[in-house]
């Protein structure tokens, strides 16, 4: 066989997902060319992509699975039009999806039917239950609830009046028992969020949260401190985003779970 078909089959093998045996067709094809710079291309291609899985949140909750997680109960704050992730990961949850934009609605109600089972609340998150202002940006791609004191960011210019429910409230109206995940993706709001939610700090219990890393308003420090009372620790760091401007990060999705719970060890 020719380096050049070897390199299709490689390729092919590659493009069906399969990185383990691409791979061993690539190294089996630098043996014979050490040089080649097609197969060193793509040797150096799947290791990116191990590095990208890995550091997905889709990964981190697969690991986490194989230790022993199987949440009853799966809890989206800000889930927008749903988050894949939570899912395919755990299909036989029950999913609780919440998000404040009205226009992400008709989303969420088909992809509740399309989940075994599903349901979906049409609210922000806070620390009690009532009504905020929600600031929204003209595609709907991006929200925020302003506090009280607080100005509006200038680049979500739609106000609007929405209302709020907290996690502890929900959960006790509900009934919905634990294990549970709770991932949280509200825009610099977790604290409050997490200040309505004392009773999910058990030691079962997996939280996902987003969390900015750079600047005066960096999050992260002050979630995990926020966490730490509970007995939550960092388990995992996935998801980073980094500024198109000068390339740092600015933000990741950290992986928390309960210092005495059965999934801390790593």
């Amino acid at each position: 066989m020719s380096i050049a078909d070897g390199l299709k089959i490689a390729f092919d093998v590659h493009l069906s997902g399969d990185l383990e045996r691409a791979e061993e067709f690539y190294r089996a094809i630098l043996r014979v060319s050490p040089t080649d710079p097609m197969a060193v291309t793509l040797l150096a291609l799947i290791r990116s992509q191990r590095t990208a899985i890995r550091q997905s949140k889709h990964k981190t909750l697969t690991l986490l699975r194989a230790r022993g997680f199987a949440p009853a109960t799966v809890i989206d704050v800000g889930a927008q039009t749903g988050t894949p992730p939570l899912y395919e990961v755990f299909p036989e949850a029950h999913h609780v999806l919440i998000e404040p934009v009205a226009e992400n609605e008709p989303a969420l109600q088909a992809l509740c039917g399309q989940l075994r089972s599903a349901e979906y609340h049409i609210a922000a998150v806070a620390r009690r239950d009532g009504t905020v202002p929600l600031a929204v940006s003209d595609d709907r791609l991006y929200s925020s609830v302003i506090l009280e004191g607080e100005t509006p960011d200038s680049t979500l210019p739609g106000l609007r009046t929405v209302p709020a429910i907290s996690l502890d409230g929900l959960c006790a109206e509900r009934g919905y028992t634990g294990p549970m995940l709770v991932k949280i993706d509200v825009d610099g709001l977790e604290l409050e969020v997490l200040a309505g939610a004392s009773t999910l700090m058990q030691p079962d219990a997996v939280f996902v949260i987003e969390a900015t890393v750079a600047g005066p308003d960096a999050r992260l420090p002050r979630i995990i401190a926020a966490m730490a009372p509970y007995g939550f620790q960092v388990w995992d760091i996935v998801d980073p985003l980094y500024r198109p401007n000068d390339e740092r990060m600015w933000q990741v999705d950290l992986v928390l779970v309960h210092r005495d719970g059965p999934y801390a060890a790593l």
